[in-house]
């Protein structure tokens, strides 16, 4: 394709010069200019991209290890999209530190009621919240990693077809500010709850106590199961796993 006045287009470089064709036109600009990982690495001007790929980063690697930690809780939930709506969770959790750009993190986010409340609502399955599965007033002692919640009603919680029970689940997650660490303490043994229960108040608690100094969340886990004479069948159905964070 020729230009405008009948000269074959340039492309290249030359002289620092960047020729190129755009819109079927010959156009030229100063070489030297873009995103390079050189520029990007030493140029001031590149200082904001890098404060966001160092938070990017640290975001990344702290979604790698709440999932590592929560493995007994989302292993077998079989959904791709988990990662993704995790590290836009993180992302925007991690805004609200008041640390100078490139050095906000999401933990002291979480530190923050906002931060926490965030991932309280954050939805990891289509089944049950937190809400739907402890009631409108939960109350975790981080020191101890009892949760305590004073409405718990089955009745609350949608049951799918053909349900008649669920497994409930109990662990604390405790994150260790210092050595940047997590650690689930899980209570291996499942509540078994009928739908035609009656609310009460339910204690939760855990086989040893969170370590000072951590930040502590508690996570509960329903998964509904039909009961027949021999035994309990798992339900596969949309909803019958849920999730939530105290």
């Amino acid at each position: 394709m020729a230009s405008d006045d009948n000269f074959p287009p340039i492309k290249g470089t030359y002289n620092g010069i960047n020729y190129y064709i755009q819109n079927g036109k010959q156009r030229q600009r100063k070489a030297g200019g873009g995103f390079t990982r050189e520029s990007i690495k030493n140029n001031p001007k590149m200082q904001g991209v890098r404060d966001s790929n160092q938070e990017l980063a640290l975001c990344s690697r702290f979604n790698k290890n709440f999932k590592e930690a929560l493995f007994p809780f989302i292993n077998d939930l079989g959904d791709g999209t988990l990662h993704s709506r995790l590290m836009k969770l993180f992302m925007q959790i991690k805004t609200l530190d008041e640390a100078p750009v490139g050095k906000r993190t999401v933990v002291n986010g979480l530190c923050c009621d906002m931060g926490r409340k965030l991932l309280r609502e954050f939805k990891f399955t289509k089944g049950p919240g937190t809400r739907d599965i402890l009631g409108p007033i939960a109350d975790l002692d981080t020191k101890t990693g009892v949760l305590k919640a004073v409405a718990f009603d089955p009745k609350r919680l949608k049951f799918p077809k053909g349900s008649t029970h669920f497994y409930l689940q109990y662990g604390v997650l405790e994150y260790n500010l210092k050595g940047n660490a997590f650690r689930f303490i899980l209570n291996t043994d499942a509540l078994v709850v009928a739908k035609e229960d009656e609310a009460k108040e339910l204690v939760l608690e855990i086989p040893e106590k969170p370590k000072k100094g951590s930040a502590v969340f508690g996570v509960v886990k329903v998964q509904f199961y039909q009961k027949l004479p021999d035994r309990f069948y798992k339900s596969f159905a949309k909803g019958a796993v849920g999730i939530g964070v105290v």
